[in-house]
């Protein structure tokens, strides 16, 4: 069941939640992607209310995204959204995002520190570096997270060399869980196994709710 609370910011799911979530899309789709649609219900179900959002190129229906700044005061705007629907519930609140939305929900929970009101981050396939660019990864401000961080990685996903991967995660631990994907690429799609983008990210969405379920008590 999905209530539209604003022009941009959507609600998933009903019944009893011990958490809130703040989703963000990636680069190439918006909030009704259905792998992000996927991933919203497998959140609900699993006792987590998620609130969806879209960067302002998405909504206007530009396919270069915004410049970083654009990005992450659009992250600030749907926290500030969370905050208060999480607030009402007294229920914790979390980040995530696929792709791009999880890797703009990094740098400002880096930026932030615990003053930004998160119990956790989630990312949907994190972007550890363009595609045959390995050497030039996005993960030096990782590091300055305070908060529990799920990494739900496809083992062949292009945009992160799993081993790079596995190393960040072990860097980064005990903070940093890594959930994997075997044979999955960027999208979570395995070769020679046909299933509905939303079918996977309903999947991917239940594996997040128990990590979150498990990080707020």
């Amino acid at each position: 069941m999905y209530e539209s609370i604003g022009p941009h910011i959507w609600s998933a799911g009903g019944g009893d939640h011990r958490a809130v979530a703040v989703l963000a899309h990636g680069a190439g789709a918006g909030m009704r992607h259905p792998f992000v649609e996927g991933a919203a219900a497998g959140l609900a179900g699993g006792g987590v209310d998620v609130l969806r959002f879209e960067f302002p190129y998405m909504a206007a229906g530009r396919r270069r995204p915004d410049p970083a700044r654009v990005l992450l005061d659009s992250w600030r705007s749907a926290i500030a959204a969370g905050l208060e629907r999480a607030g009402r519930q007294r229920l914790p609140l979390v980040l995530g995002g696929k792709s791009l939305g999880g890797r703009m929900a990094s740098m400002l929970a880096a930026e932030e520190g615990p003053g930004l009101g998160a119990a956790a981050v989630v990312f949907f396939g994190y972007p550890l570096h363009a595609p045959g660019k390995d050497d030039q990864r996005r993960d030096g401000h990782l590091s300055s997270i305070t908060v529990p961080m799920l990494f739900i990685e496809g083992t062949l996903d292009p945009f992160a060399r799993f081993d790079l991967m596995t190393a960040l995660v072990e860097r980064l631990a005990p903070l940093a869980r890594l959930h994997s994907i075997e044979g999955g690429d960027h999208s979570f799609r395995q070769r020679g196994r046909r299933r509905p983008d939303e079918e996977i990210g309903a999947e991917l969405g239940s594996v997040a709710a128990a990590f979150i379920l498990e990080v707020v008590g």
